[in-house]
């Protein structure tokens, strides 16, 4: 298979004899695959690592990503952050985090070392294949087109290029409402103090997959106000842009075993771990109305977004779907868009890198096809090199701290006093997720509480409980709660609580709720009447980004609402038709962390209704 204007195109090839052959090809020596070529070289397989830039570490280093939010600890890339450190110390500039440049040098070193064979600013752009096993493959690069032959190959190249070209089976990209990824960013490095110090902010959204796409969004980031103020001074001077942008989102492989959101919440977890993923679930996006109904009954009915969660990563998470000898190390591994945002720290990555090249090493020493390896021969080698450590999983973390040793162990509730105080409390999240844990088994105290006038807070958080369970009995306190416009904004999480006024509005949609759909309508017309009151400064910062969640959930709660009554639908495209199409239509919400970018989600809007509204017209066209 080779490229061909992005597309990958079959060729007969008879007889292939390659000059070179490794036992392991690592494209893409980014965040997961300089880890994999070193861990693979360090167990005496012989190596060729491609990459189609100029250094290592991908995000850590030339992405000038050098802190770490969350993942879980141990393995080889400690071992090289610690050397990293030690250099830091010795006489070179200091640097806040993991000295970038230094980790470019240290991991050079290592490679050179170890025998890895490096060849930089190499793209990939065909694979040679018999059956489902990769033979090889094919790239570009200062000396032209080159190929080698090779028994195992990891795809490292951060959105499974190399599997996409070979006709691997990839998911639907992004979010299924709208295919929409996670905001990139694209940090600034600048001297404070003699200190060389990261920052960056969301820059808006890319599908990086497409090379005009991507090249706008690198011209776009880096003209931006918050990367190129007017001017520098002498307590932060301008240094560089980072040379790679921050990329969350890509595509994601159908894997032999697809680890889910779903699979999480439901205690469907892998007994054979790789390692032990750990975040919270950390969406950046500000549209969170148009992600799935799953993610926002976890963020929006319950605000569980800071909760941190330990996911089982196991061995056929990176392996595509039917191929013998290729693994995918990275964030293009067999996970789904909602679980992504949790499954793809750099700590994590880097030890799925490691234990990638376990695997193969495994593999290649038994002659054996990846999916047969014995779990237990794997095992010892994770838990010798520190990637996997059962002490990493804890399952689920009130991350109310950012200190990791001061959270507390989430426990569901089952005892349904307890789940009383917890409704009745300022923090109801683990309460409302608890009573949908519990099921019909609750559902009768939920019904006795949401009709007391006592605590208004276990009437209102026993509606949201009810509601997630498909209750209607929850319907007129969730009508209460939006015609007040309800602006309590709960304190389950660290940040990104979600304003119980809108919140109420998603659930009512869930229900089907006939007798609102005026009122939606309305509430979509009155921009002028919302005046931020959300306390929650990271989601909410201004008037508009406050109007906009009302909103974005009245839209999608009517659009739920028109799937059951089909009679309201000439009512929602009349009104919501002419104000989306108007050229002057604008709703501007923030860039996560920054409070001064504004992002127009206008064509996001436009995007979402005019493909509900001709899915509604083919409908009507299949009728009659």
């Amino acid at each position: 298979m080779q490229r061909e204007q992005g597309t990958a195109v079959p060729v007969q090839v008879e007889n292939r004899l390659f000059q070179q052959t490794y036992d392991l090809i690592v494209v893409g020596l980014g965040t997961a695959g300089a880890i994999a070529a070193l861990t693979a070289a360090s167990k005496g397989l012989r190596v060729l690592g491609l990459e189609r830039l100029h250094a290592m570490g991908g995000a850590g280093t030339i992405g000038a990503v050098v802190g770490y939010y969350y993942g879980s600890k141990g393995g080889l890339f400690e071992e090289i952050d610690k050397q990293v450190q030690q250099l830091d110390s010795v006489g070179f500039t200091k640097a806040g985090g993991v000295n970038a440049e230094l980790k470019k040098y240290v991991l050079e070193q290592r490679c050179l070392e170890a025998g890895v064979s490096v060849r930089y600013e190499c793209a990939v752009i065909g694979a040679y294949l018999e059956g489902s096993a990769v033979q090889g493959v094919r790239w570009v690069g200062p000396s032209g087109v080159e190929e080698a032959g090779c028994r195992m190959l990891i795809d490292a190249s951060g959105d499974a290029e190399v599997c996409a070209m070979f006709g691997a089976a990839m998911l639907p990209p992004g979010r299924p409402l709208d295919g929409k990824m996670q905001p990139y960013s694209h940090p600034i490095v600048s001297v404070q103090n003699d200190v060389v110090r990261a920052f960056y902010t969301d820059s808006g959204y890319v599908d990086q997959t497409q090379d005009n796409e991507l090249t706008q969004a690198i011209m776009q980031s880096a003209c931006m106000p918050t990367h190129l103020p007017e001017q520098f001074d002498e307590s932060r001077k301008f240094l560089k842009l980072a040379p790679q942008l921050g990329i969350r989102e890509g595509r994601f492989i159908r894997a032999e075993e697809q680890v889910t959101f779903a699979d999480v919440l439901n205690d469907r977890l892998s007994s054979q771990p790789l390692l032990y993923a750990y975040s919270n679930m950390d969406n950046h996006n500000k549209d969170i109305a148009f992600e799935s109904v799953l993610q926002q009954d976890w963020a929006v009915a319950a605000s569980l977004w800071g909760i941190t969660i330990s996911v089982p990563i196991p061995l056929g998470a990176l392996i595509p779907q039917g191929f013998d000898n290729v693994l995918v190390a990275g964030r293009a591994l067999g996970v789904d868009h909602d679980l992504a945002s949790c499954v793809r720290m750099k700590r994590d990555m880097q030890k799925c890198g490691e234990a990638a090249a376990l695997a193969a090493y495994v593999a290649i020493n038994g002659k054996q096809s990846l999916r047969s390896i014995d779990y237990e021969q794997l095992r010892p080698l994770l838990l010798e090199n520190g990637c996997l450590n059962p002490s990493n999983h804890f399952g689920m973390k009130d991350s109310m701290s950012t200190q990791d040793d001061q959270n507390t162990i989430v426990s569901w509730m089952t005892d349904h006093e307890t789940i009383q105080e917890g409704l009745a409390s300022i923090r109801p999240g683990i309460a409302i997720w608890s009573s949908r844990r519990e099921g019909a088994a609750i559902n009768a105290s939920l019904r006795e509480w949401v009709t007391q006038q006592e605590d208004e807070s276990l009437r209102r958080h026993s509606a949201f409980a009810l509601a997630l369970q498909g209750d209607a009995a929850a319907i007129p306190v969730l009508r209460e709660i939006m015609r007040e416009r309800d602006t309590f904004v709960p304190r389950t999480s660290r940040k990104y609580n979600q304003v119980r006024g809108y919140a109420s509005i998603y659930l009512l949609g869930l229900l089907g709720d006939m007798e609102i759909v005026p009122e939606l309508l309305e509430i979509i017309h009155s921009r002028e009447q919302f005046v931020n009151l959300s306390t929650d400064v990271e989601f909410i910062n201004h008037d508009d980004e406050y109007f906009f969640q009302y909103f974005s959930f009245s839209l999608m709660a009517l659009f739920r609402i028109a799937e059951r009554n089909r009679g309201v639908r000439a009512a929602i495209i009349k009104t919501i038709g002419s104000l989306v199409s108007a050229p002057d239509f604008s709703i501007m919400v923030t860039m996560k962390p920054t409070k001064d970018l504004d992002f127009d989600m206008a064509g996001t809007i436009r995007h979402i209704v005019n493909e509900r509204f001709a899915q509604w017209q083919a409908e009507e066209s299949a009728v009659h």
